[in-house]
């Protein structure tokens, strides 16, 4: 119970590693405020998880990303942990996009939510006394897109997207030490969600992103959620600006 007394937003509740994140922050006695762009899966998550509180919004929106960070506090009084778990790819974007809109909403919701999210965040955490942002990012942000997976025609957005992640994690852990507010990432390798189902269903791409870990296999929404709830935790007092790399080796490599 080491998040116990905490209270806690986690975006993309409604499904993978934000979902994960939510019920492993449960486990460990936090009070969570779940949000995701789809109300329906939120419905379903709430069903199961008995105690959590919801509420839909995008948070690539400023006026959602305030509303959300002021339905957890008007509910608690505080906000100690923000975990920004909402993202997609260009493939959730839409076949019929174009290489302009693609990139404009993967960087709407992956880099500018993120930072949104934080920025209504932070002046809770400050009246809190202090709190903890766990951003997701990506072995991708780190590496270029594995030339053995096909891609639409253009660049693909979403490793620029999570290497963003990565920096604004540095740089809002520098700006926010001082008072308190510790921000943190996770850089999971590929790992079975919603967002890879899609590509996982074909046996020959499977075997293919089990090939490129070096632990032999796709991780766990449930893997990552582990990391995720101890850097949000007081365990991880010392931890601040860092990139953990939750990727079966496929860094090192």
């Amino acid at each position: 119970m080491r998040l116990s007394g905490k209270s806690a937003i986690v975006t993309g509740a409604g499904s993978g590693i934000g979902n994960a994140t939510v019920r492993k922050f449960l486990e460990e006695g936090a009070s969570v405020f779940a949000t995701d762009i789809d109300a329906s899966a939120l419905e379903d998550l709430a069903s199961e998880c008995p105690g959590v509180e919801t509420v839909a919004g995008d948070v690539s929106r400023l006026e959602d990303g305030e509303a959300i960070v002021r339905a957890a506090t008007d509910k608690w009084g505080k906000l100690d942990i923000l975990v920004n778990s909402a993202g997609i790819t260009a493939r959730n974007v839409g076949d019929q996009a174009s290489l302009e809109e693609r990139w404009d909403k993967v960087m709407a919701v992956n880099v500018k939510g993120s930072m949104l999210m934080a920025n209504a965040a932070v002046g809770a955490m400050r009246e809190s006394g202090g709190g903890a942002i766990v951003n997701l990012s990506s072995v991708m942000g780190f590496t270029g897109y594995p030339t053995t997976l096909e891609f639409s025609d253009g660049f693909n957005p979403y490793p620029s997207s999570k290497g963003a992640v990565s920096q604004l994690t540095r740089d809002m852990g520098v700006r926010l030490a001082g008072e308190g507010i510790r921000v943190n990432a996770v850089a999971p390798g590929f790992v079975h969600t919603s967002l890879t189902a899609n590509v996982t269903q074909n046996p020959e791409i499977l075997k293919t992103l089990n090939e490129l870990h070096p632990a032999g296999r796709m991780g766990t929404a449930e893997e990552v959620a582990n990391v995720i709830a101890f850097l949000a935790s007081d365990e991880a007092s010392f931890v601040n600006g860092a990139v953990w790399m939750v990727d079966g080796g496929y860094s090192a490599q």
